[in-house]
């Protein structure tokens, strides 16, 4: 103050003559200069989104030589910071660096912080962990951040969304985008820092509570290892460091209709050398395959997978599991899918086994000794019940299977009919027709079509002696119906074996069905669809034909001549027709009345037959009465006569009975004349009596009983 008045005094004598006005406001103003100067100096405003950092000059403790900030008030920069409002600064030992804005963390931010200032980084270490945890406010107090241990460098902790009073010159923040993972992706990471993987280790361990890998500090903490990790992200937003932690998008695995996923894993326990494909574990357990270290600790095996992944969608880390798609297996109707399992047990340990005997006995069917010696602990015995490698025993039938092609090999054997054909036809196997030769020399071709088929339950043998269809068809199947038909035509002449046709497709279906039964193939029939001869020999025949047909020609037109007049016969009969209806009506109407007269004269004749077996009977009732009477009658007067007979002699009675009819009659007993007899010995009465019987019959006046004869005594 002593050298300001005198310069004022001085100034006073060097410009004399100002007026003294002046000179009051002159001082004035440089005192409100000189005032506002310290004021501002001593006095510092915060606004309400900064902080000011301060400087601390000329007195304290001296700061540490491994520090860059004062923490405990040292001299330099301080660590702590005066936050918003007005604060009084002790100038010029303190002063005021800066004021600094609040840092804002977007929604979709995070702030990475780099740590100017505290313990150095441990050795082999890349980003220091947060050992202060939550005593330093999310770094919004840096003195509680060095005080207690806090680490320089990139910090593992980080800034989520929101806004955050940060010491700028301590802490720098570097603002990333958050993690997405999208629908349909998934995210796999990699950890930059952690503990090294073991030897032969391919991915990093899963650890608990670093929830999804947004607490970097606990999986270090937590034995964290460094490398590609088993753990990955699902579809999300996340809170990731993202130089600790490098998120690779990869698709996840989506199987579609009607295919399978087939899996490989790239780590877990070696394979047996037995095995074509690893047995997976329970797919339950590890959530299938989408549990990667479910799978490890389940025990699964590096490699092929046995169990496949069905349609739908799955988040597998492709590091650990490769997924390859491939169709479903399909046995489609009318046929069955014979299985051949290339895992199990080894089939040679059913050498003796009751059942597998059952089905080479099966197997066999023919009776050939070699055939029989073949399948004998040779090949039947891969035709295997459920469990064991080899041709299985049960077939599939129609459908859709998730099956392994790794595991399954799945060959489908149709059993409805097929038809094999030589001749070009269209068929499911065509062949060329067969060159053959007949018993008399001609070479002829003969066209043939096989249908045969096979049981569901025969299937597995047929593949097992042969493979599959084709083979059957080309190696068994064609070259027997070749060497059968070859054989039969060798042993007829061109022209009868055309003509026996029938007779010889019976004789060649009855050798093939007994040639395939071995094979287990069941024939439904055997067709010659065609014969062709050769030229000249057709040609014979031809001519033969055609001979034949001339003469038939002949034949037919004879036939229509002979119709022809039959045809006008009947035509002139047509004309004829309504005079012929006339006369067929009028003979169908006397034919009618002829037959009712002759109905009636049955019926009279019938009444009249009955009437007069009636009289006849009554009639002949009364005659038999009438004639007992007679008999009875006669008997009696035959004995009478008799006896008169012996009394009188046979003369004498007719005499007497004379007389009487002459007095009945009333005649004349005086003849008007006398006959007189003749000499001799005779009867002198025998002319009298003619005379007059003939008289009485001539007359016919009376009736001359005839007196029966007189027995002969």
């Amino acid at each position: 103050m002593t050298n300001l008045f005198q310069s004022c005094t001085l100034a006073q004598a060097g410009i004399a003559g100002i007026p003294a006005a002046l000179w009051i406001g002159l001082t004035i103003f440089v005192g409100l200069i000189v005032l506002y100067f310290f004021v501002t100096r001593w006095v510092v405003n915060v606004g309400s989104s900064e902080i000011a950092i301060t400087e601390r000059r000329f007195s304290g403790p001296a700061l540490p030589a491994a520090r860059a900030f004062a923490a405990r008030g040292e001299v330099g920069v301080q660590a702590a910071y005066l936050t918003p409002g007005l604060h009084v600064v002790p100038w010029p030992f303190v002063r005021v660096v800066g004021k600094f804005d609040f840092v804002t963390i977007g929604a979709n931010e995070l702030g990475v912080i780099t740590a100017a200032d505290g313990e150095p980084m441990p050795s082999g270490r890349i980003y220091a962990e947060d050992k202060g945890g939550e005593s330093h406010d999310n770094f919004q107090d840096p003195v509680a951040f060095l005080n207690s241990g806090g680490i320089r460098g990139k910090q593992l902790r980080f800034l989520t969304n929101g806004t955050y009073k940060i010491h700028p010159l301590i802490f720098r923040v570097e603002k990333i985008a958050k993690t997405v993972v999208p629908q349909g992706a998934i995210g796999v990471v990699t950890a930059a820092d952690g503990v090294a993987l073991d030897q032969g280790q391919l991915l990093g361990k899963s650890v608990e509570g670093h929830d999804c890998f947004q607490k970097a500090e606990i999986f270090l903490t937590r034995g964290g290892q460094k490398g590609p990790q088993i753990q990955f992200l699902r579809p999300g937003t996340y809170n990731i460091f993202a130089d600790m932690f490098t998120v690779d998008l990869q698709a996840a695995i989506t199987i579609g209709d009607d295919q399978i996923g087939m899996v490989e894993a790239r780590d877990g326990k070696p394979m047996s050398k037995e095995d074509v494909v690893a047995p997976t574990p329970d797919v339950g357990l590890h959530n299938s395959y989408q549990d990667g270290q479910a799978f490890l600790d389940s025990g699964g095996f590096r490699g092929p997978q046995e169990s496949v992944l069905r349609p739908g969608t799955y988040y597998v880390n492709p590091y650990l599991f490769s997924v390859i798609p491939a169709p479903l297996t399909i046995v489609r109707q009318g046929e069955v899918g014979v299985l051949i399992s290339n895992i199990g047990r080894d089939p040679s340990t059913l050498a003796n086994d009751d059942d597998l005997k059952a089905g080479a006995s099966m197997a066999r069917g023919a009776h050939d000794p070699d055939e029989a010696r073949m399948d004998h602990g040779v090949r039947t015995r891969h035709v295997v019940p459920d469990g064991f490698r080899g041709i299985q025993r049960n077939v599939l039938g129609p459908g859709k299977y998730n099956i392994n092609p790794r595991a399954f090999t799945v060959i489908p054997i149709p059993t409805t009919t097929r038809s094999v054909e030589w001749g070009g036809g269209a068929t499911d196997a065509n062949f060329d027709p067969f060159q053959v030769v007949s018993h008399d020399g001609f070479e002829m071709k003969v066209e043939v079509r096989c249908q045969y088929r096979i049981l569901p339950e025969n299937a597995p043998y047929v593949v097992q002696k042969l493979g599959s269809i084709a083979d059957l068809e080309a190696n068994v199947i064609h070259p027997q119906i070749d060497g059968i038909f070859r054989a039969q035509v060798s042993k007829s002449p061109a022209i009868s074996y055309q003509q026996n046709r029938a007779e010889e497709q019976t004789a060649a279906e009855r050798a093939v069905r007994e040639d395939l039964a071995g094979y287990k193939v069941e024939v439904v029939s055997v067709m010659i669809t065609n014969i062709h001869l050769p030229e000249a020999l057709m040609k014979t025949t031809q001519e033969k034909n055609l001979a034949e047909q001339r003469k038939s020609m002949f034949d037919a037109q004879e036939q229509a001549e002979k119709r022809r007049i039959e045809f006008q016969k009947t035509k002139s009969q047509a004309d004829q027709q309504e005079t012929l209806i006339r006369a067929e009506v009028g003979i169908h109407i006397a034919k009618h009345e002829a037959s009712q007269a002759e109905e009636r004269a049955r019926g009279t004749a019938a009444q009249i037959r009955i009437q007069a077996e009636a009289e006849a009977g009554r009639t002949k009732q009364i005659g038999e009465a009438e004639a007992g009477v007679i008999q009875s009658k006669g008997q009696a007067q035959a004995e009478a006569y008799r006896k008169q007979v012996e009394a009188l002699t046979a003369q004498g009675v007719t005499l007497v009975e004379v007389t009487k009819l002459i007095a009945g009659a009333g005649l004349k007993i005086t003849p008007d004349m006398v006959v007189t007899g003749g000499g001799g010995g005779g009867d002198s009465n025998s002319g009298l009596v003619q005379l007059l019987l003939a008289n009485m019959v001539r007359d016919s006046r009376i009736s001359v009983p005839v007196a029966p004869a007189a027995p002969v005594v």
